[in-house]
This record gives structure tokens, C-alpha cells and sequence, in this order.
């Protein structure tokens, strides 16, 4: 049994193959940032019937740097420079895993920020990390409108 996803939610597409093979993900905006997620499904297990920590971080790392380009209003890639997350609690598959980044600072170059994931109302994963805030002047002409002009904003 999988999750539904929950009302309100759009597909957030993005060119990434690796996110593509664990996702979609799904994004809601709202307006102090984007929740983020996924239904937990069988391929996100690991050999002990919850998610994988992999899956985790992966998740984490997108809540986080896709709320940093909320931050920035670039829908672009925003690299991590660093990422730390302690793991709380397992996440069952079959239930809704999402997250909500929060900005603590932001700089012309950087943006710190931090997140619980939360599956069944219980937060499992904890992180925080560095994005570096893209250059619009160096997004390649063919994709700079689109990363000018965020799905949260439609």
C-alpha cells in the first residue's frame, strides 16, 4: 500500500536523472517556503522494510535546496556545499514523507538552511546544509526564463 499524495500538491519536475529515479517528488507553496515530498513505496526500502537512508538525504537535500531557490526565486540548481543529517526514527513505506526548508541566512553567494522530514507525524531525519546561490547571468539562455519564473509562482 502507497500513500496518496496529499491535496494541493503539484509534480515539481526537474531535470535531474538521479532525483527521476526516486522520484517524483511533489511541492506545495506556501508563503514561508515549499513542502515537499513523496509517497514511500516499495522500491524506496531498504532489506528491513523502511525507507532507505539514502532515500533520506536525498529528499533532505532536495527539501533544502529547492526551498533554497524559493529563497533566491531561481528555480535552478542550487549545489550543496555541505549536508548533515542525523537519522531520528525509521519512515514507513506506504505513508507520506515530506519536509519544509527553513532559511536562516542568506547571503549574495550562499544560503543556509535546515529541515525536518516528517513521515506519519513523526519527524525521522533531521538536516542541514550550504547552497551556493547560482549566478542568473551564467544559467544557460535556453533555461533562464524558465528558472526566472519558478512552478511556485504559477
Amino acid at each position: 500500500m502507497t500513500a496518496s499524495t496529499p491535496e494541493g500538491f503539484r509534480k515539481l519536475n526537474v531535470t535531474d536523472d538521479f532525483v527521476g529515479l526516486v522520484g517524483p517528488l511533489w511541492f506545495k507553496a506556501e508563503e514561508d517556503g515549499l513542502r515537499i515530498g513523496l509517497p514511500l513505496e516499495k522500491r524506496h526500502g531498504n532489506p528491513m522494510g523502511w525507507a532507505h537512508g539514502g532515500l533520506l538525504v536525498t529528499v533532505a537535500d532536495m527539501v533544502m535546496g529547492v526551498g533554497s531557490g524559493f529563497s533566491t526565486g531561481l528555480f535552478w540548481p542550487h549545489p550543496t556545499i555541505s549536508l548533515t543529517s542525523e537519522f531520528v526514527r525509521g519512515a514507513r513505506l506506504g505513508q507520506w514523507l515530506e519536509g519544509k526548508a527553513r532559511i536562516a541566512r542568506r547571503t549574495l553567494n550562499f544560503c543556509f538552511a535546515s529541515c525536518d522530514l516528517v513521515c506519519g507525524e513523526e519527524i525521522v531525519l533531521v538536516a542541514s546544509g550550504v547552497f551556493k546561490v547560482p549566478d542568473p547571468e551564467k544559467i544557460p539562455e535556453a533555461a533562464r526564463a524558465a528558472a526566472l519564473s519558478p512552478p511556485w509562482k504559477a
